[in-house]
């Protein structure tokens, strides 16, 4: 991509946390992510990385000042914003990645093989695994989407061969008379068929909804077991239990509905790339700090200390990508 510098129109609000000398849980940044660059008119934003699994959260590097190339590093990912004006031409391609995507606002068309295409709109997600396509806006307002990529491998000798179309499972139920903070999420995964070509595996209600006790609904889209990932299974990794760690050297992909209510102190050995999709809440760190994310904000969480609270009418939905985290080094 040319780089044409920032431009404020297409400005996204990061927000990172980490830790100070004492090890308490701190916000490090709060404004426009700093890396942006443009092609034919398509913005590109880089949030955060990581090259190497599990991932090192403690060296106080900026990893969205880093150089914002399409693929991820070996062992690695990436978490940026695209913005697609009104009338952008697609362009086929695709990566060794697993790719964690969530439509923030606007709405598109995905092309695959064949000329297939999957419409999507704000709020859609969509888990990419490492198929052509090429994204297309035929509407009159731009779309933007968060991408979290990570290394992917394909089976030994190259191939693309994967399990084809695959049954949907029903969505959970909930308990009887239960009334959910959030209507459920529609949920795209791609895949190839025997013969390589880029397929849609699954599309429809994401199938495992877990209520917590305070209320909030915990969706599990994805997860991979390894970094790089497998890209040619037939699981459903989004019917794993959704625990709220990842595996070490894997990932989550986690959709939560956050009711106006209190939250609960906690964290993970984890680098988090966070989209708040709708609402808005506010993140208290230790020692009662507070940061407010709204929709449209992101946040890279760097395995802090954090807690979520709705002090609002409406319910907030938060987007989670989790990859697994080195502990912090003993001194």
């Amino acid at each position: 991509m040319t780089d044409e510098g920032n431009n404020p129109d297409y400005a996204v609000r990061r927000i990172v946390t980490g830790h100070d000398a004492s090890g308490r849980a701190i916000v490090t940044m709060d404004g426009p992510a700093p890396t942006q660059n443009s092609r034919g008119g398509v913005i590109s934003t880089l949030i955060w990385g990581s090259d190497q699994s599990p991932a090192e959260v403690w060296t106080g590097e900026d990893f969205g000042a880093r150089e914002n190339i399409l693929e991820p590093p070996p062992n690695g990912s990436w978490f940026r914003i695209v913005e697609f004006p009104a009338g952008a031409p697609g362009r086929m391609h695709r990566t060794d990645t697993v790719d964690y995507v969530v439509c923030m606002s606007g709405e598109i068309d995905m092309e695959l093989d064949d000329g297939a295409t999957v419409h999507m709109v704000a709020g859609d997600v969509m888990v990419q695994q490492g198929t052509y396509h090429s994204w297309i806006n035929r509407g009159a307002d731009p779309c933007r989407i968060a991408f979290g990529l990570i290394d992917a491998k394909r089976q030994q000798g190259g191939s693309l061969a994967g399990p084809g179309a695959q049954p949907l499972a029903p969505i959970l139920p909930v308990p009887e008379g239960t009334v959910l903070p959030a209507p459920p999420l529609r949920r795209i995964v791609t895949t190839h068929d025997a013969a390589g070509k880029a397929i849609i595996m699954h599309d429809g209600l994401a199938p495992q909804r877990v209520l917590r006790p305070r209320g909030n609904v915990g969706t599990l889209v994805w997860g991979t077991d390894e970094t790089p990932a497998e890209i040619w299974s037939a699981e459903d990794f989004g019917m794993r239990d959704n625990d709220i760690e990842p595996p070490p050297q894997g990932s989550w992909f986690r959709v939560i509905d956050y009711p106006p209510g209190p939250g609960r102190m906690h964290r993970t050995d984890s680098v988090d790339y966070i989209v708040c999709m709708s609402g808005e809440v506010d993140m208290e760190l230790d020692d009662g700090a507070m940061v407010h994310f709204k929709a449209g904000d992101v946040m890279v969480q760097v395995a802090t200390n954090h807690s979520w609270i709705n002090s609002g009418t409406e319910s907030c939905r938060i987007a989670f990508m989790l990859l697994g985290s080195k502990p912090k080094p003993r001194d």
